[in-house]
């Protein structure tokens, strides 16, 4: 059964991109067996949208919900989707009718991967990501009643060239009485086909927009 489960999300360290060019976490020394103490310990320090990440409703609406209101069985996914298509720099992305029809009606976990995470290492990745466009939103709602989750290989829903519409985008997906959660920052590298099934888990803190997720995937 392990041979079969890979992991979606990063591993965070001082290099993990963040939107708008920053860097990632800290990691502060605090207690150190070497200094005298009975036990290693430290402290970390990040922006609760670093790395493998999903934006509640919050993120962009004062009053949507936040880390708390979402129950343990939200965050296991029984009926995952890959699409694969490449994408240029700072392009926004929308689904042919092609790539629909491929999505079975039950999807809760709808997976984008570009490519676009072979430049995570670079300015590229953060200063030229694609993005998708709100009307996605609009037809993925439509169509799609069970869909929880999108998620996807690039940095954020808003192109960073195109932060306008990434704004509306946002608001669409995560607007309404159905929200489309997001998660952005996936490392799909490992990912060459559907996964059978997924487990997403937030850090559990409360009162959060947004929050880094460890995704485990069975293939």
């Amino acid at each position: 059964m392990a041979d079969n489960l890979i992991y979606l999300s990063y591993f965070m360290n001082d290099q993990t991109p963040l939107y708008g060019g920053g860097k990632g976490i800290h990691v502060l020394p605090d207690r150190s067996i070497s200094a005298g103490d009975t036990a290693n310990t430290k402290i970390l320090k990040f922006q609760n949208h670093s790395g493998t990440h999903i934006d509640y409703p919050n993120h962009f609406f004062n009053l949507g919900s936040t880390s708390e209101k979402y129950s343990a069985a939200f965050w296991t996914f029984a009926k995952p989707h890959l699409i694969v298509r490449s994408t240029d720099d700072d392009e926004i992305v929308n689904l042919t009718n092609d790539e629909l029809s491929t999505i079975p009606e039950d999807v809760d976990f709808l997976i984008f991967k570009s490519g676009f995470g072979d430049h995570r290492s670079k300015e590229r990745y953060w200063l030229n990501n694609p993005g998708f466009s709100p009307e996605l939103g609009k037809v993925l709602k439509s169509r799609f009643p069970l869909l929880k989750i999108l998620g996807m290989d690039f940095i954020s829903l808003t192109s960073y060239q195109n932060r306008e519409i990434g704004r509306e985008a946002h608001r669409e997906f995560l607007g309404g009485d159905k929200p489309i959660l997001l998660v952005e920052d996936m490392d799909l590298s490992l990912l060459f086909t559907t996964p059978k099934s997924l487990i997403c888990l937030p850090l559990l803190i409360e009162g959060l927009d947004g929050s880094p997720v460890t995704i485990i995937a069975e293939i």
